[in-house]
């Protein structure tokens, strides 16, 4: 056996990633391709418009000026199809100053892993180089813009502790090579040697047999549904009843449907640009969550999605500081939910977006949302995530807010509350617009007591507990002074317990998840 061949295999990939990398050559064209085709369309029909016109074609212009104007572009269109090396020596000099750039913005982007830490360079002009420490690497995911799959390229996309500016992307590379780096990349920054938490029940979690990076396959979400699913929300169902009351006006107004419909055209463009704006929110939130696909690989749960960007993304379970899910007042008749997750160094989109790596099922029943759920915090009961999902009242060890409360939320006052367990504080929110958000005692990060005026004159405060930036408020409103100051105390406590077990390397197997009543609690 040669040499090469005994050598670890981590210490193959640090070599061949040691030396530095060119993207794909194709990699100019389709970072300027949509660019370069809309460029190339709106030249063209131009031309064409112009042949047309230089031809004697279509509406000769009234200005002389313009008159002149068009005679000079009718003769140089007539003078290079009179002379035809002319033109293709012009077509060729555009090309081959194309092709030049490309060339060059090719040679001079490429990477190279040394040092702890991955380096990428670019630029013959201006010229820049970026360095990102493989032990700030938070995850790293693959994607694939609709251009990239026609040409078979992807990128990666590889995200650090400081955020979306910090994040580096090599694009692109070969589906293949894109896939082999970001698994290299991944062991090289040692995110696949987190031990993975036991389950509340007691049984293994641990991926199939196979290749560990793909994963077994937990859940796929049917394109069918996430279209529906999508067409079901607040703005759509707005413009459909400003739309219905508009034509029950002009009926009422008018007599006769002719006459209203009349009315009805007179007043869309009113109305347009609200339904466009509700339509282009609509179809981007079917793009991203398309085709969608969870994989659990033992350590880390592996996302598929996108119709004309594919993405996938690895989260971590150790970085998960947060989850939750949430049922819309529409998605009750099919009983749907939507799951998110607080991931440590991914925030939202500063626009307001909901982020691609923060939603783990974009739509799904509940029992899918509970085994998402509990693959994502094993040590999490299903039980316990059921009764929160569904029930109300104190049955179970939950602690309801103030019934002065109903003043404030008089229709889910009775299911709003809050229950602990020992390894998390579990909150449920909303009767017909269900939620519920679960942390981990040990991923508390701060606590806050709050009350606005009328809280104070009813003697009721808020709590919140403190997460990384992302969609899963934990928040729950309108306690009893006592129940606020108590929850604080006893949180405090619970949280400091359970990172000192953190720091310690315990793997807390036998500790339980059942939720503990408030007076166990307080004998704690």
């Amino acid at each position: 056996m040669t040499q090469s061949n005994s050598e670890p295999a981590s210490a193959r990939r640090d070599l061949e990633l040691h030396e530095w990398q060119h993207l794909h050559p194709l990699s100019p064209v389709l970072r300027g391709g949509v660019v370069g085709v809309a460029m190339l369309g709106y030249a063209a029909t131009q031309f064409v418009d112009d042949l047309f016109r230089g031809l004697g074609g279509g509406e000769r212009p009234s200005d002389p000026g313009d008159e002149a104007a068009e005679d000079g572009l009718r003769n140089g269109i007539g003078f290079l199809f009179e002379h035809s090396l002319v033109t293709a020596a012009v077509i060729l000099g555009v090309f081959a100053v194309i092709g030049l750039v490309g060339w060059l913005t090719w040679r001079f982007s490429k990477f190279r892993v040394t040092g702890g830490q991955l380096e990428f360079r670019k630029g013959w002009l201006f010229r820049e180089h970026r360095q990102v420490p493989l032990e700030r690497v938070q995850a790293i995911e693959i994607s694939r813009p609709l251009l990239a799959q026609i040409t078979g390229l992807s990128q990666v996309i590889v995200q650090s502790a400081g955020g979306g500016d910090s994040n580096l992307k090599l694009a692109f590379l070969s589906a293949g090579r894109a896939d082999e780096v970001r698994r290299e990349l991944l062991v090289l920054a040692g995110r696949r040697d987190e031990a993975r938490p036991a389950r509340a029940d007691g049984l293994a979690s641990s991926a199939d047999d196979g290749d560990i990076d793909l994963g077994r396959e937990v859940l796929r979400v049917p394109n069918s549904r996430l279209f529906v699913a999508t067409i079901l929300h607040g703005g759509t169902i707005l413009v459909g009843v400003v739309a219905l009351v508009a034509g029950t006006v002009a009926l009422a107004a008018y007599g006769s449907s002719l006459e209203a419909l009349t009315g009805v055209a007179i007043a869309l463009p009113a109305l347009g640009p609200l339904a466009l704006g509700v339509a282009v929110n609509r179809v981007q939130e079917l793009l991203k969550h398309g085709n969608f696909r969870l994989a659990d690989t033992g350590t880390s749960a592996r996302i598929q999605h996108g119709l004309t960007d594919k993405r996938t993304t690895t989260i971590p379970l150790h970085r998960i500081q947060a989850i939750g899910m949430v049922q819309p007042l529409w998605w009750r008749p099919f009983g749907w939910w939507r799951c998110k997750v607080n991931v440590a160094g991914i925030a939202q989109d500063p626009s307001g977006s909901e982020g691609h790596e923060t939603t783990v099922l974009p739509a799904g029943t509940l029992e899918q949302a509970l085994d998402v759920l509990t693959l994502l915090d094993p040590a999490v009961s299903e039980t316990d995530l059921r009764r929160a999902a569904l029930g109300e009242g104190e049955k179970g060890g939950w602690t309801l807010v103030s019934s002065r409360a109903k003043v404030f939320d008089w229709l889910s006052w009775r299911r709003n509350g809050f229950a602990a367990s020992e390894h998390s504080l579990m909150l449920r929110t909303g009767r017909w617009w269900r939620r519920v958000s679960v942390i981990p005692h040990a991923r508390v990060q701060s606590m806050t007591l709050h009350q606005g005026p009328l809280e104070r004159r009813l003697e009721m405060a808020t709590v919140t507990l403190v997460s990384t930036p992302g969609p899963v408020d934990v928040t729950i409103a309108h306690l009893e002074v006592g129940t606020a100051t108590e929850l604080l105390r006893d949180e405090s406590g619970r949280a400091r317990d359970a990172r000192q077990i953190a720091r310690s390397g315990c793997t807390a197997d036998d500790i339980p998840s059942q939720l503990v009543p408030p007076d166990i609690t307080d004998e704690r």
